[in-house]
């Protein structure tokens, strides 16, 4: 197994053949390669890839967006790619944060990464909206200030700019804006039959707006299955989801090494 630089010449045709195996947001793999292929790194065996690891690296911390690997790809070779990661990070001294199932926190303890908070993966697949959706409530969450709204709200809830890499890089020609005064979900389309709710950010006890941009992406994509990954301790965010038929199942850490990120868990509906 080779663990090293990504073969640029075959990487988007590798990472459509790898994405035929497992679920992959390619459109995140290809504008974080394009990005900063520095932070980029795959597992080959012979001309196939078999598995991708990447990192984008904001003003105060280092975030780990994508960690991919085939069924069965052993843990020795997980953690050579973490491993070679971390090591081509020049900024040591950022906060390095990613988003592990129970597995992976496992091997990330292994190179010093600590629990920040327990999160659950929310899955809906209950199909259209079982519920009323009047225009009214469609124009007042339309999003058209999306942008001043991301800018204030989440730079808040994460202590840093990351609006470039909302509107840049995660940004892609199926994601969906909704936002009211107090609050921004964006939803986009993973493969041909997943949505993932990512970030979805709210004021503090802003229950009724978070309400109705929750029953906004069930009318917009409810047909398709919909993720989301959100903060197991927080009570009126987990009853949310549960109270529109979201089964609460996988359990995920969200970890750092170095410095503590500061995180306002309870401004985060979606991560």
């Amino acid at each position: 197994m080779f663990i090293g630089w990504i073969r640029k010449n075959s990487f988007q045709s590798d990472i459509k053949t790898l994405a035929k195996e497992i679920l992959i947001d390619e459109n995140l793999v290809i504008n974080t390669f394009n990005e900063d292929q520095s932070l980029c790194f795959g597992a080959y065996e012979g001309e196939e890839l078999y598995g991708f690891i990447s990192a984008y690296s904001f003003e105060n911390s280092i975030y780990i967006n994508n960690f991919y690997y085939k069924e069965g790809f052993l843990d020795e070779y997980k953690k050579r790619m973490v491993k070679l990661l971390l090591n081509n990070i020049e900024q040591k001294e950022k906060s390095i944060i990613f988003m592990a199932s129970i597995k992976e926190f496992d091997i990330f303890k292994e190179f010093g990464f600590k629990e920040f908070a327990n999160f659950k993966k929310a899955l809906y697949s209950s199909g259209g909206a079982a519920f009323n959706f009047s225009n009214a409530t469609a124009k007042s969450i339309g999003g058209e200030n999306y942008l001043s709204i991301i800018n204030k709200l989440d730079t808040k809830a994460f202590n840093e700019n990351r609006i470039d890499y909302i509107s840049k890089i995660l940004s892609k020609s199926s994601s969906l804006f909704l936002s009211t005064d107090f609050g921004f979900q964006h939803s986009y389309a993973i493969g041909q039959s997943a949505v993932k709710i990512s970030p979805w950010i709210m004021v503090d006890e802003a229950f009724s707006d978070a309400e109705k941009l929750l029953r906004g992406v069930i009318y917009h994509r409810g047909l398709k299955r919909l993720i989301s990954f959100i903060p197991k301790d927080v009570k009126e965010i987990r009853e949310l989801y549960e109270s529109y038929n979201f089964v609460l199942k996988d359990d995920y850490k969200l970890i750092y090494k170095n410095k503590k990120p500061n995180i306002d868990l309870e401004s985060i509906y979606g991560f």
